[in-house]
């Protein structure tokens, strides 16, 4: 069993959902290509057209026909989609509507309130004020606010700069960590000035989506680890503060060859090639790598697993703060697998291991925890467990796909 050939993937699940609410705000109709169809972007695909927005989704592009915004109900769903909610509690009341926000039993348990602050001290009006979700809100009018992250989550800084752009008035929000800066360059796309945020025309614009990186990152794990695999992702997202873990993956010593670098819509663009990497090495991150790669370190936890000596990641509270506790259930299930893993309260430090597959592992209701586990089943068994795919579809509805497409018996 190898894996051999070359993809494309589908498009980036961050940027999906950042490019429909710019097109909700056009003055005009917008087409999307390669717009991710994950569930998650589902959830803000639901919440725009019952803001009357019109989505139109066909088989090459996506359509979106803004209008006066009109809400069609008064709670709105987001599912497991954390990005949708917090985009929406900054979004919705700036543009008028009111409402609840609410989410499945998982995305109920995440932190709002370090949202909510910010949001409050822009006039942004909310009831009954906690923590978690469900989070009521009414249609506000939205002041400036001068605002420096205090946590390094891009979902914060993008919820305050939706808000900011319905406003005449300036709004400054800077990012000390450098999170990701999708929000940011689509603005600049449009014609708006970043950093310094207030409503601007946008007219009606055509946008192609860059490749998923942190979906493919499951599928270069996998060619990395399978004896004689050699594969080409291509058109994949090559944004700075997202390749964190291509970059680390080249201190390891993987067989990873960057190629046909360019620049669409002010995101790099680039080529992936990865072959087997037999003499992988360990590595300790620093804060930043961390930060450049938060989305993939459940896949970089099981490839830590075949590199020579110990391998130290810290600065990550993050994680305890996604879809799951990510520290809790990366260390969970690969001890379960025989890693030599140990639990550190704001990462892990793992050591070369000799994995099996066992059926006692857990998805915690996460998608990125359930791909970590299903890739180590294909590698160490040549199959899928196939049991995740509703799971999986919150963020990579064509995983197994995509990974049939390059498998190869020998």
């Amino acid at each position: 069993m190898i894996l051999k050939g070359t993809i494309t993937i589908d498009g980036d699940k961050s940027i999906s959902h950042r490019i429909l609410i710019f097109a909700a705000l056009a003055n005009s109709k917008s087409t999307i290509y390669n717009l991710s169809l994950c569930d998650d972007v589902k959830r803000t695909i639901g919440i725009l057209r019952n803001c009357n927005i019109k989505i139109k989704i066909g088989r090459s592009s996506t359509n979106v026909y803004p209008s006066i915004i009109k809400q069609r109900v008064k709670k709105f769903y987001c599912g497991n989609s954390g990005t949708t909610a917090r985009f929406m509690l900054g979004f919705l009341p700036s543009v008028g509507v009111g409402g609840t926000v609410y989410g499945d039993k998982s995305l109920s348990k995440r932190p709002m309130k370090r949202l909510i602050d910010p949001l409050l001290s822009m006039n942004i009006k909310f009831k009954n004020i906690k923590n978690n979700l469900p989070i009521q809100f009414e249609k506000s009018n939205v002041q400036s606010i001068k605002f420096v992250l205090n946590h390094p989550s891009a979902q914060i800084k993008s919820a305050l700069i939706f808000a900011a752009l319905s406003s005449e008035n300036q709004s400054t929000i800077r990012d000390p960590f450098k999170t990701r800066n999708h929000t940011e360059n689509i603005i600049k796309y449009l014609g708006g000035e970043s950093e310094k945020y207030k409503k601007f025309i946008i007219d009606g614009f055509n946008y192609t989506v860059p490749g998923d990186i942190s979906s493919a990152s499951f599928i270069v794990a996998a060619a990395l680890l399978i004896p004689g695999s050699n594969i080409n992702i291509k058109n994949v997202l090559f944004n700075q503060r997202r390749v964190g873990l291509i970059s680390i993956l080249g201190k390891m010593g993987a067989k990873i060859k960057i190629s046909n670098i360019r620049m669409i819509q002010f995101e790099k663009v680039a080529d992936i090639n990865v072959k087997y990497s037999k003499l992988l090495r360990s590595v300790i991150l620093s804060k930043q790598d961390v930060i450049n790669m938060i989305d993939e370190i459940p896949v970089f936890a099981l490839i830590a697993c075949y590199a020579s000596g110990s391998t130290l990641l810290n600065h990550a509270l993050e994680l305890r703060y996604k879809e799951s506790d990510r520290i809790k259930a990366i260390v969970y299930n690969l001890k379960k697998c025989g890693a030599k893993i140990s639990e550190l309260p704001d990462g892990f430090v793992v050591k070369k291991s000799k994995l099996l597959y066992s059926t006692r592992i857990k998805n915690f209701n996460d998608h990125r925890i359930a791909m970590m586990c299903e890739v180590l089943c294909f590698i160490s068994t040549g199959r899928f467990n196939n049991v995740e795919n509703k799971i999986i579809n919150t963020s990579f509805p064509d995983f197994y796909k995509q990974i049939s497409k390059l498998y190869e018996e020998i």
